[in-house]
Order: structure tokens, then sequence, then C-alpha cells
């Protein structure tokens, strides 16, 4: 089944057609949702909702959608023009483009991605507008952060949120189970880590520095490897603290919990390794290492000073 297709049976989607068929939906949508591959396709699924009485035909491949997603339709507007975020620039042609007629359509509308890390000048040029909307003009805004949007344009939007999907319906559309766990269930994100063709090797490394790391001459080697995966070093932590929480699981007798069910088996055998404290530890240092690297050049110590330090805790809390 198709990512669109998904959406289309989503609650959340299903009270935005309803509101529609009632002409009861407002102007201005707000959907907050931490994966900007869903948001996107519920922007642009949405604007042909508005536009298309047989929107219902149409996923992602259909030559509607792809105009719209492409830029290429002169009603459907897309933004920020730079691809990055909204610029002050931008908002100014969105409040002028605004009380221009449609030529194709009968509504307009403009779609905004990542409005929330737009800055507050651009978002305050749009006030005006967001609040006495032009007939028949609609804006659509994705964001993840609600924190970052100012509560003057919150107040001017209808607020839709944008929930993970279950793991029944994640698996219709990716069939790798490590994939889908690690993607939290937001199908962006599941469907781009199942394309990562060093998934597996990521997984097995960040497994084994529970399962094989047992001295600090164990460091050496694992620093290389992990030096290796450097691009994927938000994957490798990801995995580590599901190694965390899942051998806690083990240690309180709730293994059907675990998130990393293929590895079960591997972080059982070590359970004995950890106590709890050392464990809860563990991940205060994975969140400290994930803290340092976003300003220390020097990688590779910082590396090596975590693994000591994983080492460190494991030993000290016994």
């Amino acid at each position: 089944m198709s990512l669109v297709n998904i959406i289309k049976n989503q609650d959340f989607f299903k009270k935005i057609v309803e509101k529609k068929e009632k002409n009861a939906l407002a102007n201005a949508l707000m959907f907050f949702c931490d994966d900007e591959e869903t948001s996107k396709n519920v922007l642009i699924l949405t604007a042909m909702l508005l536009q298309y009485p047989t929107f219902d035909l149409f996923d992602e491949n259909s030559a509607e959608f792809l105009k719209i997603l492409n830029g290429a339709d002169l009603d459907n507007r897309i933004y920020p023009k730079n691809g990055e975020k909204l610029l002050v620039a931008d908002s100014n042609e969105i409040v002028y483009e605004a009380y221009i007629k449609p030529v194709n359509f009968q509504n307009k509308i403009f779609i905004i991605h990542d409005f929330d890390v737009s800055t507050e000048e651009a978002q305050n040029k749009l006030l005006k507008v967001l609040e006495e909307p032009p007939k028949n003009v609609y804006f659509l805004l994705s964001a993840k952060s609600e924190n970052k949007v100012l509560p003057t344009i919150k107040s001017r939007c209808d607020k839709i949120k944008i929930s993970p999907l279950d793991d029944e319906t994640l698996a219709l559309v990716c069939k790798d189970p490590i994939a889908c766990v690690l993607g939290g269930g937001y199908i962006g994100k599941t469907i781009f880590l199942e394309k990562n063709e060093n998934l597996k090797s990521i997984c097995d490394f960040a497994v084994s520095i529970f399962t094989h790391m047992k001295t600090s001459k164990d460091v050496l080697k694992f620093s290389k490897d992990f030096l290796f995966f450097k691009e994927e070093i938000d994957l490798i932590l990801e995995v580590m603290l599901m190694c965390d929480e899942d051998i806690i699981k083990i240690k309180c007798e709730s293994e059907n919990l675990c998130k990393l069910k293929s590895y079960a088996d591997k972080l059982k055998s070590v359970q004995g390794e950890f106590t709890i404290s050392a464990l809860c530890e563990i991940e205060k240092q994975i969140s400290l290492f994930r803290q340092k690297i976003e300003y220390n050049a020097n990688l590779t110590a910082l590396v090596d000073n975590f693994l000591l330090k994983i080492l460190e805790v494991k030993y000290l809390c016994k």
C-alpha cells in the first residue's frame, strides 16, 4: 500500500475530508509531525482534496500529485523557495500572490513546509493574511515543533497532530522489522532506513558494543569501527539506546516488550554483566555523547572516551 493511500485511511485525514464536505474546513491548517516525508505527502494530498473532486483516485505517482510536488502548478505554490526555511522574501511573495485570483482551479493554495524553522520576522509577515485570508485561499503548513511557532500564528490555524503509525500499518509498506522499529512509526524515516544498505551492519555493531566489548583492550577496535560508520553516528546511538532499554526489560522479566527482537537472545546472554544502575548511567552517557559531538571537532578522542566510559560504568556499578 502506498503512503498516500495509508494517509487517506488515517482518522485525522478522514476528519479533514468530513469538514471539507461540510464546508467547515478552516483556511489555515497547521500539521505537526516529526517525519518530513509524511508531512510533505499530507500537505500535497490535502491540497488535492481542496482542488480535485476526484482526489481519492490519485496517489503519489499520479501526474497531478507530481505536478504539485515539483512546484509546477500556479495555483498550488510550495514554500520555502530555497527548500530550507521560510524567508521574509517568501512571506512577502505569499501575501502578494494571495490576492491574485487562481488560474486553473477554484482555490489558491500555499503549502509551507517546516514552518517552525522560519524566522520570527517571516512568520509575522503572514499574520494578517492568515487572520483574514482572501476568498478561496488556503494555507497548509507543516512543523515539527509547536514551541517554535509564534502563538499568534497558531491561534490563526486549525492545529492537527499526525501521530506515528501502528506496527500493523507500517508493515504494509516496510518488510524490514528493524527499519520498522527504528522508524518509530513514521513512514518516511522507516522507508529511508529500509533503503540503507548498511542498516544491519550498523545494528550488529551497536549490539556488539554491549555483547563483545569487555576490556579496555577492545576499545581501540570498537573505536575504529565506530569511526568507520561516522556518517551514521545518530543511528548507532539510537540502536544503542534500544539495546540498553531491551536489556533492562530482559532483567525485569519483560522480554516480550523488547524492540530489537532479532537481537534479544544476544542481549539476554549478557544481561548478567549489567546492573540496572549501570544501564541507566549508560543511557545518560549516550545522551551526553550526542551533545558533545555537536560542538567538538575531535571525534576520535570523543569516541574513545565514550567507549571507555561505558566500560567504566559497567564495572563500577557492579
